[in-house]
Order: C-alpha cells, then structure tokens, then sequence
C-alpha cells in the first residue's frame, strides 16, 4: 500500500502514515528500509499490519543538496572522505524496541487484532493481553456474584445461585483473539501456529505451552515478518 508521511518518528512517539485507504498508521524508523529517513510528506510504499505500518520504501529519488552561497554554479561541493564501513560482530545483541504499553496490547488485542493470526507478537505484547484479561474477569465474576444476589432466589441451605452472564460473554468474546495472540506468539520464534493444539494434550499440553509464551521471539526476520522487538534492524544481516 502506498501512502504519506504526516509525521516522522521520534523520541515523543512513533511517526504516522496517512495510507491511500484514509487509514492512520503508525511506523518507527527501524521499520524503513534502504537507509531512508522519512519526513513529512514523504511517499512511501508499507505494508499494513493492523494500525502498524511495516516494511516501509521511500519512492523517489532523493533531492541534490543546494550549492553552498559564494559557489560557482556548475560545481558541486567537494565530498566528504568515505568512511569506514564497520559493521557489527555477529555476536552483538540488537536493541530492543520499546514496548507500547501492556493496556495498548490488550486493547489492541480486542479490537484491531481481533481474528489476525498473521504476524508475529512480542512477549510483552502476550502478557499484556493475558494480564488485563485476568483481572478483567475477575472483574465480571464480581459483577454476576452481585447480580445473581439480587435476582436469584436462595436454595434450600440459604445461598444464592450463581448466573454467570457477564463471564460467559467475556468468555466467548475473548475466546478467538485469545488464539490469535497465542499464533502469532508463536510465530515470533519461528514456530507453526498449529502448535497451539499442543494445548489440548491432557496434563502436560498446557504447561509445554506455557513454557513457549515465556521463551523471547528470534530476532531474526522469518516467514511471518520481522521481529516486532528489534524491528527490521536484522534483515541486513541476515540477507546480507
């Protein structure tokens, strides 16, 4: 998808694309490729990922520097002496980009990656997810305990009967992107989605995939994009 830069990435917060669609999309610079630094009204050409722009290519060419005042016209300014090109040892740890928040994720999770199982999701991202889902139901089973109190009868040893309606709708409301983050938790290590019916092993099923959740994604790019930690930082190395 093509689109324009309405603003660039900084250390106030993420830049944002405004796509061919109408759509808003945020991007960080680690997201660009070919070395370019985006500014405003920039075009560029992404791939959306949700709200998230994602293997960004400036189009055009980029503009010939103004000649310096007192220059003779025809004369370019003299360049400056190449520099070394170093690169980084093979052992060196890419930096990680910054979270966005573990209510970001949640709320994310529930909206715009509601049934995406495309892509990969960082570890923050999961436990962001499962962290608010925990307390949001815990939440709602205190809501049924106070509605099945006024609305039940109590039975023959005097307790209240217990109707779970909003736990029941949250289940089956969180029930798909509770999948999905799970595959795409996968894919950030370079796994098959279908792993997740690991789960359904009896006993053990569960715990295998739990151990999966807790373990940090590769940093390298694979088949499901690039790592939404490091960004594409690594694709040069990697197809280097």
């Amino acid at each position: 998808m093509r689109g324009e830069v309405l603003k660039s990435d900084s250390p106030e917060g993420p830049g944002l694309i405004l796509g061919e669609d109408g759509q808003r999309y945020r991007f960080s610079q680690l997201q660009v490729h070919n070395g370019s630094v985006l500014r405003p009204g920039s075009k560029v050409d992404f791939v959306p990922t949700g709200d998230e722009a994602r293997d960004i290519y400036a189009l055009g060419a980029p503009q010939a520097a103004a000649p310096q005042a007192g220059m003779a016209p025809g004369y370019a300014a003299p360049r400056p002496p190449p520099q070394p090109n170093v690169q980084s040892p093979p052992y060196a740890v890419p930096s990680a980009v910054p979270a966005e928040g573990l209510w970001t994720y949640f709320t994310r999770a529930l909206t715009t990656n509601y049934v995406q199982f495309n892509g990969r999701a960082r570890r923050s991202e999961y436990w962001g997810f499962t962290l608010f889902l925990i307390l949001a139901f815990i939440a709602v089973v205190i809501v049924d305990v106070f509605v099945s109190v006024a609305v039940m009868d109590t039975d023959s040893y005097g307790d209240p009967g217990f109707l779970p309606i909003f736990t029941l709708l949250l289940a089956l409301y969180s029930f798909l992107p509770s999948i999905a983050i799970t595959v795409r938790r996968l894919h950030d290590q370079d796994l098959s989605g279908w792993l997740y019916l690991i789960s359904l092993i009896p006993y053990i099923g569960g715990l295998i995939l739990l151990v999966f959740m807790l373990l940090d994604g590769k940093p390298a790019p694979n088949k499901h994009g690039d790592s939404p930690k490091y960004g594409a930082q690594m694709s040069a190395d990697v197809f280097a």
